[in-house]
């Protein structure tokens, strides 16, 4: 994306080797302007500490620098990426009523709305939205104009390419 590729086209482009080279050139490009973070709190304090002028985060991390502790930073959502945490119930797992009844009451429309209140990831259905506090919505992914241009993670290429590309993303690193 960082290299014109529209979202919808990420992995169809990655999918290709010209599209890996393309992806690792723009790398190259910003290589000796990057720093690496390891933990969520890192991003926040290299900002706030001047160390970088922007930087990827979890949007939870920041809304509490910006709201909680009067950061002024501002969150880009163009080109944000996207996770689906799913729940599964192992094959024999009982008693399956109340696992289907924790489930069903873990994802409704106000749980869902709820967790807003305690930080800034954004309710899986959009039935939450309207629930949610209007301080809150604009610091949401899932708002509907932060969520415009996002890309959906897409766990299936990964599991078909994460070796492959973890083995040339740390010789390219190391190089």
């Amino acid at each position: 994306m960082a290299d014109g590729v529209p979202p919808s086209k990420v992995y169809e482009v990655l999918s290709t080797e010209a599209g890996v080279a393309q992806a690792f050139a723009k790398l190259d490009s910003i290589k000796a302007d990057t720093v690496w973070w390891e933990t969520g709190a890192q991003p926040p304090q290299l900002l706030a500490d001047g160390e970088v002028v922007m930087t990827s985060a979890y949007n939870g991390r920041l809304y509490n620098a910006m709201v909680e502790e009067g950061k002024n930073f501002v969150i880009v959502w163009d080109g944000q990426v996207w996770d689906r945490d799913l729940w599964t119930i192992p094959k024999g797992a009982k008693p399956l009523t109340t696992i289907h009844r924790f489930i069903a009451f873990s994802t409704d429309t106000q749980r869902l709305a709820d967790q807003t209140k305690y930080i800034s990831y954004g309710p899986a259905r959009k039935s939450s939205m309207q629930l949610v506090s209007e301080r809150v919505k604009p610091h949401l992914p899932t708002e509907q104009g932060n969520f415009a241009h996002a890309l959906q993670n897409n766990f299936e290429w990964w599991a078909d390419h994460n070796d492959e590309m973890n083995e040339r993303f740390a010789a390219w690193l190391a190089k």
